[in-house]
């Protein structure tokens, strides 16, 4: 899997002070449809790949891990998520529906703001056995949100 690169992230001057307690960033739309996977991810280091050490000095503010389903085996359409379902349905929810998952960001966003304007974060995708680099990020997007 190819590393996601963000477009840059504008920290305000907000982001200094203790106007908030906690910002996280979250990914929407976590695929888990197929193997398991981590997403590793770096603030200001858009050359780390999965080489790259997972330390404070490279940026790296921490992992999500995504234990995957393994893909599909059962009959034709026993996979596919409903797009939508009945109003009175109340059977759990699909099993693959994409998932939300978040790192708690907080004391690397108030340094970062510290000492400059905005970021770039780094997502590197990491699966067990060989790298794939021709496959995607699993995810639909990133967001850093912060709670006040």
């Amino acid at each position: 899997m190819r590393p996601y690169l963000s477009r840059p992230i504008g920290l305000t001057p907000v982001d200094i002070g203790a106007s908030y307690y906690r910002a996280d960033l979250v990914f929407d739309g976590v695929d888990h449809s197929g193997s398991s996977f981590a997403l590793r991810v770096f603030f200001d280091n858009p050359d780390a790949t999965h080489d790259t050490e997972a330390s404070a000095e490279n940026g790296y503010v921490g992992s999500v891990y995504v234990f995957g389903h393994g893909g599909c085996f059962g009959d034709e359409g026993h996979c596919d998520v409903p797009v939508r379902r009945r109003a009175f349905d109340d059977r759990p929810p699909h099993q693959l529906i994409p998932a939300k998952m978040w790192i708690e960001v907080t004391d690397a966003i108030r340094q970062l703001a510290q000492r400059q304007d905005q970021l770039v974060i780094t997502v590197v995708p990491i699966m067990p056995g060989e790298v794939a680099e021709d496959s995607q990020v699993s995810f639909q997007k990133v967001s850093l949100v912060t709670y006040a």
